[in-house]
């Protein structure tokens, strides 16, 4: 059997997995939260374009349950990973291309994503398809007009999935000027590949046009906002990639490319192929490493430029572990961390398949997914007409959205967020539903004092074997006191 049938095999087995806990885990927070982009279609949306709802909406044709909204990007990660074997392959051999996949599925947070439809999902296939294009290109001088247009509309398909498209815009636009050089700006193809990427975006354009720019205004403030720089919050994010990929991609990645941007001794063919696989990687990696010392940087925003770096790293691999009587140490190295990543993508497997594991109140990994079903939907019985459904944090505020539709549900936080588009912030005089969510350090229940009047009406204790993971209460409230937002 041959290394390609046995990843082909390989890719469906993984994609079966993650139908399996599609069946068994409620929405994440982010999944309901684009599931409702899915239900109530715009041009785009607050915090991201709008391909993510788009895709959802389609989704929705066949169900609404969570199974049903996790098909698709399921079949989009299963086709992207499909897609990095084969542009490995053509470029490093069959073995690279494998052990790629091997590191794809070895990476402990690879295991969830997949199966949720987040705006990372068509961003990956775009960014793959980007890699493609542009090597397409690159082989062909620019000859093919075809090709030009192909790499427009990957470019728009990019920018309408996530902001942080940006970064393959920029990537292109080095590896083009790499090779073209001072041709470039004679190549009609390429000015036809910008009008056309411009012209995809034009939903993105039309809706921040008629809403105040605020899309563009928040990413710039998420981006390049008035928090201040902190080694501690750069140093924690490091510490969760470190976890969330597993030692062997973070370490290895680390030192592939600081060994590649030393190295001068690869011929200029290997180079080419190289240093495109870096030029699309590094401008996430550092993008992310900026932001994530101002604190706002979560570990799934670098998955894309983790996987540009997987084949590199592939080669690393193979080139130090194939030479007999050389390199015992970085072999010792590769051994010890490929074992604590699979041992960490094994406890997150056990977690994800056999949910009954105890743990001590509250410190369950997966407790933030339980509950939020059972009391929204318990809400949704207690509700009379004209009541909203109001939730502390804007963080909480998907899930009981998704789970109690159509009721209203309006955020108290000060924080201006896509609620407040949807249905409107809080006003003097609302009455309705108030949901607590209690953590390990209790109910916060300073959001009552915002209303004249709150009466206790229910609660939930949501438990796995004797251990308490979720508790939730329920508060009826009238009047509510705007002037103390």
């Amino acid at each position: 059997m041959s290394l390609r049938t046995v990843s082909i095999f390989s890719i469906a087995l993984f994609a079966l997995l993650a139908l399996l806990h599609s069946w068994l885990l409620p929405f994440s927070a982010d999944e309901a939260h684009y599931a409702l982009y899915g239900k109530l279609l715009d041009w785009s949306y607050f915090d991201h374009p709008p391909m993510v709802g788009w895709l959802q909406s389609i989704s929705l044709l066949w169900g609404d349950s969570e199974f049903a909204l996790r098909v698709l990007p399921i079949l989009f990660s299963a086709l992207s990973l499909l897609l990095l074997f084969n542009l490995t392959r053509a470029e490093f051999g069959e073995k690279t291309a494998f052990t790629t996949l091997l590191l794809f599925i070895s990476a402990p947070i690879l295991q969830i994503l997949p199966f949720g439809m987040i705006p990372e999902t068509p961003l990956i296939l775009c960014g793959l398809l980007n890699i493609w294009i542009v090597k397409r290109i690159i082989n062909n001088d620019g000859k093919q007009i075809s090709d030009w247009l192909l790499l427009g509309l990957i470019l728009g398909a990019a920018g309408l999935s996530k902001y942080t498209g940006v970064t393959l815009a920029f990537s292109t636009f080095i590896a083009l000027c790499l090779h073209f050089k001072m041709r470039l700006s004679r190549q009609t193809g390429f000015y036809l590949a910008v009008v056309l990427a411009a012209l995809c975006i034009t939903p993105v354009i039309y809706w921040n046009v008629n809403n105040d720019w605020i899309s563009i205004l928040y990413q710039l403030d998420h981006s390049a906002g008035k928090a201040e720089y902190s080694l501690q919050a750069a140093a924690t994010m490091q510490v969760t990639q470190l976890a969330s990929y597993g030692p062997l991609l973070y370490i290895l990645g680390l030192v592939v490319i600081i060994t590649l941007l030393k190295s001068k001794r690869q011929n200029k063919v290997q180079n080419k192929q190289i240093n495109l696989w870096l030029i699309f990687a590094l401008p996430i990696l550092i993008l992310f490493s900026f932001l994530s010392a101002k604190g706002r940087s979560l570990p799934h925003w670098t998955e894309l430029g983790v996987i540009f770096m997987m084949p590199l790293i592939a080669q690393f691999i193979l080139a130090n572990w194939g030479t007999k009587g050389k390199n015992k140490g970085k072999k010792v190295l590769i051994t010890g961390l490929a074992s604590l990543s699979l041992l960490l993508t094994l406890v997150v497997q056990v977690l994800l398949t056999v949910p009954k594991i105890p743990f001590d109140d509250y410190s369950h990994p997966l407790a933030d997914l339980k509950g939020w079903k059972e009391i929204s939907q318990q809400m949704q019985q207690q509700a009379q007409p004209g009541d909203s459904i109001f939730i502390p944090n804007w963080s909480h505020a998907s899930r009981v959205a998704w789970y109690a539709r159509p009721l209203p549900v309006k955020v108290l936080d000060t924080r201006f967020d896509q609620f407040d588009l949807w249905f409107g912030s809080a006003e003097a005089g609302d009455s309705g539903l108030i949901l607590l969510h209690a953590s390990r350090k209790g109910f916060k229940e300073k959001s009552l004092a915002k209303f004249e009047q709150c009466k206790f009406i229910s609660e939930l204790e949501i438990k796995i074997e004797s251990s308490v993971i979720n508790y939730f209460k329920v508060y009826r409230c009238s009047n509510y006191l705007a002037a103390i937002k």
